[in-house]
């Protein structure tokens, strides 16, 4: 693995045993079929591809939510897949998820600031229940929301806001490494472009590597430094943002850019405008 690579995936595969028949053996179903890239320090790198392409698949296999089944997965030169589930637990403060439904992501039952907590109460060394509330009421402040926040439910936030305490709660053990599954789908434009500016500045301020699954390609062409195009389960091209919108080598990915269209046209002109308060 190169120096200035965080993330190597080679050969990813998972499938799945579909439904047995009394006369038909099981058929295998294909979710991923083979994916390799790797993720420089630092950098976004964007996964693209149409519905069903296996997008979401491939991140939680590289968190290891699922279990591939073939293939390797190397982060900052440990192959994760040889990992015990100890050793693999031990690694979730580098590694982190930000989930496209922040209303499903959150237990409706406990405040926001526990939470948030929980990941410093799990994972982080100092146990002082004093310490621990200091440091969410950081991290509130770094994603934009104030101290009063940590006592609310998640029902009492908006969807901005409770994306926010989602950005919380995996930042708040300092990790390396962020998936981002469609973090700003569920959003209105305005709110997107916070969220978007947001994890911008956050990446800058921390020094974040993130992988970005989407399919609003406006969010991609302006948040990404490469894009990687799934196709059934398979990459068929990868390149930077610029030279994927420009001059599109596959067939595949032709037709994605020409068929997949937003209402959000000037969306990315609306990202430059907007700034994080």
């Amino acid at each position: 693995m190169k120096n200035n690579t965080l993330v190597e995936v080679k050969g990813l595969q998972k499938f799945y045993d579909g439904k047995k028949s009394l006369f038909l053996p099981s058929k295998k179903i294909t979710a991923v079929k083979d994916v390799s890239f790797s993720i420089l320090k630092g950098e976004t790198f964007g996964l693209i591809g149409e519905s069903g392409s296996g997008k979401t698949t491939v991140g939680r296999m590289i968190l290891r939510l699922i279990e591939p089944t073939n293939g390797s997965i190397v982060y900052n030169g440990e192959s994760l897949r040889d990992l015990s589930k100890k050793d693999m637990a031990a690694l979730r403060k580098d590694i982190q998820i930000v989930f496209q439904d922040s209303g499903s992501a959150f237990n409706p039952r406990k405040t926001i600031g526990e939470q948030i907590a929980h990941g410093l109460q799990k994972f982080g060394g100092n146990k002082d229940a004093q310490y621990i509330h200091k440091e969410v009421l950081k991290m509130l402040e770094v994603v934009g929301l104030r101290s009063d926040y940590f006592h609310r439910y998640p029902h009492e936030l908006s969807g901005g806001q409770r994306q926010r305490a989602g950005i919380a709660r995996a930042l708040i053990l300092k990790p390396k490494f962020l998936v981002l599954d469609e973090p700003v789908s569920a959003l209105d434009v305005s709110v997107k472009a916070q969220i978007i500016n947001l994890l911008i500045n956050l990446q800058k301020e921390f020094d974040l590597t993130y992988l970005f699954i989407a399919h609003n390609l406006d969010l991609v062409a302006y948040f990404c430094d490469r894009v990687a195009v799934l196709s059934k389960g398979e990459v068929i091209e990868t390149a930077s943002t610029k030279d994927l919108f420009r001059n599109p080598k596959h067939e595949m990915t032709n037709k994605l850019l020409s068929s997949i269209l937003t209402l959000e046209g000037d969306l990315g002109q609306v990202y430059k405008k907007r700034t994080v308060i």
